[in-house]
């Protein structure tokens, strides 16, 4: 059962009570279109689990797209509501008729370690009956196999799985999905040259220091987090 006192407060240490609802950072919009960039999104049926701010929906939206989304924080609800959001019960598998092989896209940002290993499994076979062939459901959670994802996956008490892609792909189990892809988070470059500088000789020492560490333990995955795309097939 989810634990809802975890999300007292949570927009609030979020920064979603002051950030415009459905509004993507350029970052953010770069990265949607990196993974889900080529679907056709014109009047295309697209679900997001857990939406927060509206971020992603918001992007799909602009793209031409009918958005639907889950939601546990009312307040949140409330500005998708007002936003033309098709909002839905937060147990997915409820709306299974509604939305039964319609979805373009589907996606769960950050959400997953929210939520229990069986929590999980029922997400992962109710995406794969509301995707219609060819859909894509995208996902991103906390590194588990990495040493540098702890402070992501234990900085929020709301998260209650440790997830990585092995676990998501024994998961999938016999769904009917194929991994597009699985690995680092597409690395997006914005702001001004300095902070664009900064940014590689940040990504190039990374680059060092993972190299060494796999040197000295083997082939960890180092990234914080770690993101899937997985296509119905």
């Amino acid at each position: 059962m989810t634990d809802l006192s975890a999300y007292d407060r949570y927009a609030e240490l979020k920064g979603w009570d002051k950030a415009p609802f459905m509004h993507p950072s350029p970052g953010e919009i770069m990265f949607y279109e990196h993974y889900l960039g080529r679907l056709d999104m014109d009047g295309a049926k697209v679900l997001e689990i857990g939406f927060g701010n509206g971020n992603f929906i918001g992007w799909a939206k602009q793209r031409g797209a009918i958005v639907y989304g889950t939601e546990l924080q009312q307040s949140a609800v409330d500005k998708a509501i007002h936003s033309g959001v098709n909002v839905l019960p937060t147990e997915i598998r409820n709306s299974l008729d509604l939305l039964k092989g319609q979805l373009t896209a589907m996606a769960a940002l950050d959400v997953m370690e929210h939520l229990t290993i069986e929590q999980n499994i029922s997400f992962l076979a109710s995406a794969a009956v509301m995707l219609k062939k060819g859909g894509l459901l995208l996902i991103r959670f906390p590194n588990g196999q990495s040493p540098v994802g702890l402070a992501m996956q234990y900085g929020d008490r709301s998260h209650v799985s440790v997830l990585s892609i092995p676990i998501i792909k024994q998961l999938i189990g016999d769904l009917p999905f194929a991994v597009n892809f699985a690995g680092e988070p597409f690395r997006t470059l914005t702001g001004g040259a300095t902070s664009r500088i900064v940014r590689c000789i940040q990504t190039g020492m990374r680059y060092c220091a993972t190299q060494m560490i796999r040197t000295l333990y083997g082939d960890i995955p180092m990234y914080m987090n770690a993101v899937m795309v997985m296509k119905r097939v």
